[in-house]
């Protein structure tokens, strides 16, 4: 290794542990000298003291008369530059206590304490790591009997076999999605629908949007996907096909950092949302660097994001407001039309989260959602909305809109000095299957406006004939006063989670929640109300009659036991549990 890639290495290492130093350097100096001068007055007389040094050595040295004058500058420059830099620091420091939110602060504090004791915990980790990985298949629904290939056949295997061996896990997994017992996932039924996808999708099988010369087509269909999904939001047709709605925020918030941030000199952006808003939102700040401040939704019950509450974390750095419609644990529209009015007040923008409601709520009567959520409102300047869900497209696809061009500018990648030639994408993936956008494309055609009307009518009134019913049901608590998609549901009775390990060995598969413990159930047109009903009412009786001598195991240990961990440790099981899923 060369001397400049060794102190490269070292200065890596030791640029965590600044702060440290710091601490270190703080505490021998008080050690040394309890009762003299400050830290800073310290560091004056070093200066002083080396300036003396320096100037006595010149005079000694040198008899040129503009080396002293010369060098006194320099130092008058290096101790402003030094006064600057704790001024700024002092500055950033005060900035971070007043904004940094006490939930931060335990964060930091735990994570920091788990990574130093990772080392002499290892043991214990492991055998958490080895017990899930024991219980994955079991947990993963996987066949005990499966054939495994982890390398390639020496021959390749003929149709038939194939075809034979995914057909028999087909059948029997798509069975049991197709049972309509399962919360959101499968948002689409009916055999002449698939029919039509698998055609559409048959058509442009090999197809890639990256290439627009060679699939004019398919470049038409995602123009024209927008357009439509624009034109039921109520803003211009700008914005593009993303491959879910992941990517959509992704990609919203991308534009925003560019846009509201890196051109305006923000340098340490701020976005703000409620506690209720999707964690794709988490993932977009953490790959883009942006602070996520978020306001606990749950003081009042409400489960809304409160523009007062947001106004009162608007700082110089905020870039966005992120609101939803509805969200996905409460099914709850944010007050959109007061943050709307803040987001034009401060000059930030707006992000509206509808990936779960773009292609329900637009067709909803005035007395379902009588405030306005999209771009009738002047401070909303990108919505999402997933094509995928409630639009009946194939899984994969995704819209994203902005208010202007420049916006969606911002979200574009442009690279024009590769050797490759000139390059540019309007979304975070390079190759995308023109496929899918196809029969996104077909899904909103074929349905049309009058058909997601139906649908859309169809969807809330089975909501709000399950929320009637759990208002009447003794032992459950309703969440979600006017559902739309979404119904939320408690207990102050028992505890839920065991109503929800009562479902399941029932054959339902609805979300556990937390913060506060509930559970929902995302409504489907494959859903059979009353079924579900009559399940639901007969398993509170089963967990009512159970809970003197019931011993606490399944979902309540889960989630009892993440209570008791620092999030670190939970995360470290979540990664060995992702890493289980996947193996084969």
């Amino acid at each position: 290794m060369t001397t400049a890639a060794y102190i490269t290495v070292l200065l890596r290492q030791l640029r965590p542990l600044a702060i440290n130093v710091g601490l270190a350097i703080y505490i021998f100096h008080r050690l040394s000298d309890p009762t003299g001068a400050s830290l800073l007055e310290s560091l004056v007389n070093i200066f002083a003291q080396i300036h003396a040094y320096a100037s006595q050595n010149v005079l000694i040295l040198h008899r040129w008369d503009f080396v002293l004058p010369l060098m006194n500058f320099i130092s008058t420059i290096a101790q402003d530059v030094v006064a600057i830099a704790g001024i700024s620091g002092l500055l950033r420091v005060g900035y971070f206590l007043y904004h940094f939110q006490l939930s931060d602060w335990k964060d930091l504090l735990l994570r920091t304490c788990f990574r130093w004791m990772k080392p002499f915990i290892n043991k214990k980790l492991q055998k958490i790591a080895n017990k899930i990985l024991k219980e994955a298949d079991s947990m993963l629904a996987k066949e005990p009997n499966r054939t495994i290939r982890l390398s390639l056949p020496k021959n390749g295997l003929a149709d038939d076999i194939i075809l034979n061996e995914l057909s028999l896990c087909a059948n029997r997994e798509n069975t049991k999605c197709q049972s309509g017992k399962i919360s959101g996932t499968l948002y689409s039924g009916g055999n002449k629908h698939s029919e039509l996808m698998c055609k559409v999708y048959e058509f442009y099988l090999w197809s890639n949007p990256l290439k627009p010369g060679v699939w004019p087509r398919v470049n038409q269909c995602e123009a024209e996907i927008v357009a439509m999904t624009a034109r039921i939001l109520n803003g211009a047709p700008i914005g593009c096909v993303t491959s879910g709605g992941t990517e959509s925020i992704l990609t919203a918030v991308r534009a925003h950092v560019e846009l509201f941030g890196k051109q305006r000199g923000i340098a340490c952006p701020e976005i703000i949302c409620g506690s209720t808003a999707h964690c794709a939102l988490n993932k977009a700040c953490e790959v883009l660097n942006v602070r996520l401040v978020s306001i606990d939704c749950d003081d009042d019950n409400s489960y809304e994001l409160k523009a007062a509450a947001v106004q009162k974390q608007i700082t110089c750095n905020t870039i966005m407001i992120f609101a939803s419609a509805p969200s996905f644990p409460h099914g709850v529209i944010d007050p959109i039309d007061d943050l709307s009015a803040l987001a034009k007040q401060y000059d930030i923008g707006l992000h509206i989260d509808a990936c779960l409601g773009g292609f329900i709520l637009p067709f909803c009567q005035e007395d379902i959602v009588p405030r306005a959520f999209d771009f009738r409102l002047p401070g909303v300047t990108s919505m999402s909305a997933d094509t995928h869900k409630y639009g009946h497209a194939t899984k994969g696809t995704s819209v994203v809109l902005f208010k202007s061009s420049d916006l969606q500018h911002a979200s574009y990648f442009s690279y024009s000095h590769w050797s490759g030639g000139l390059y540019i994408t309007p979304t975070f993936a390079g190759s995308r299957p023109g496929a899918l956008i196809a029969c996104a494309w077909a899904a909103l055609v074929s349905i049309g406006y009058s058909g997601y009307q139906q649908r859309a009518r169809v969807i809330v009134e089975a909501a709000r004939r399950i929320a009637d019913a759990i208002k009447s049901i003794d032992g459950l608590k309703l969440m979600t006063q006017n559902p739309t998609i979404v119904v939320c549901f408690t207990s102050d009775v028992f505890n839920i989670y065991r109503l929800k390990d009562t479902m399941s060995k029932m054959g339902w598969s609805l979300n556990p929640l937390q913060q506060p413990a509930a559970m929902n159930i995302c409504v489907t047109e494959s859903l059979d109300v009353e079924e579900f009903l009559q399940d639901l009412r007969s398993a509170v009786n089963e967990v009512q009659a159970s809970i003197p001598q019931q011993e606490m195991g399944g979902t309540e240990m889960i989630y009892k036991t993440i209570r008791m961990l620092p999030p670190a440790a939970v995360e470290f099981a979540m990664h060995r549990f992702t890493d289980a899923s996947l193996a084969p």
